[in-house]
C-alpha cells in the first residue's frame, strides 16, 4: 500500500498545475474531503467541477501476514477387512461320516496381521465335530502381511450320521450347520498411551 500511495504521489508532482482548457485547483477539500479538482470551463471558479484521480483517501485495509505455524497430527489407527460378504464354505462328502471343502476370502489390511479361525456347530443339531480347520493349508492361525492378499479357509468334519438329521427340514436340503468365527490381531508392538 505504500508502494502505491508513492507511485501516485510522484506522479502528481510530475504533472503541471495547469492544462489546455483546463486550471489545476490543487486540494480543495468540501464535499469530497481530500480530492484534487480540476476547472473545465476553462478558468470558471464556479465550476463544473471534475473529481480527479488523485484520491489520498482511497479505501484501504491491512493485508493478511504470515505469523505463526502450528503442527498437526493425527494418530492412524488399523485397518482390517475380511471380505466374508456373499461368501459360503460349502463341504461335500468325502468318506463315511466326514465332510470336507475350501473357500478363499480376500483379506485387505494396513498392518501385518495374526488371523484366527475358530468353529462353531450350530444348535439343534446331530452330531458334528470338527476334523481339522485350518488356513491357508497351515493350523488355525496364518499371518497376512499389509497391503493383504486372498486366504484359504479349510475345514473338515466327522462324526456325521446323516440318518439323525430332520426328514422333513433337512434331509434333502442344503442347511447352514455351523459357523467358522475368524479373529484378527495386528503384528505390531502394542502402544499403552497412545501413538500420539
Amino acid at each position: 500500500m505504500k508502494k502505491i500511495i508513492l507511485a501516485v504521489a510522484l506522479v502528481a508532482m510530475m504533472m503541471p498545475t495547469t492544462f489546455a482548457g483546463t486550471t489545476y485547483l490543487g486540494n480543495t477539500g468540501g464535499t469530497y474531503g481530500s480530492v484534487d479538482w480540476e476547472i473545465t470551463d476553462g478558468g470558471n471558479s464556479t465550476g463544473p467541477f471534475e473529481v480527479k484521480g488523485e484520491n489520498y483517501n482511497w479505501p484501504a485495509s491491512y493485508d493478511f501476514v504470515d505469523a505463526a505455524t502450528l503442527r498437526v497430527r493425527m494418530e492412524v489407527g488399523f485397518w482390517i477387512k475380511l471380505n466374508t460378504k456373499d461368501k459360503w464354505l460349502t463341504l461335500q462328502q468325502t468318506e463315511i461320516h466326514k465332510y470336507a471343502g475350501e473357500v478363499t476370502i480376500d483379506v485387505e489390511c494396513n498392518v501385518n496381521i495374526e488371523v484366527k479361525a475358530i468353529w462353531n456347530k450350530g444348535s439343534g443339531l446331530p452330531t458334528i465335530n470338527k476334523d481339522s480347520l485350518k488356513l491357508n493349508d497351515g493350523g488355525e492361525t496364518c499371518t497376512i502381511n499389509a497391503p493383504g492378499a486372498p486366504m484359504k479357509v479349510y475345514l473338515k468334519i466327522k462324526d456325521v450320521d446323516v440318518k439323525n438329521f430332520n426328514m422333513d427340514t433337512q434331509v434333502g436340503k442344503c442347511i447352514q450347520i455351523g459357523t467358522i468365527t475368524l479373529q484378527v490381531r495386528p503384528l505390531v508392538r502394542p502402544t499403552i498411551a497412545g501413538a500420539c
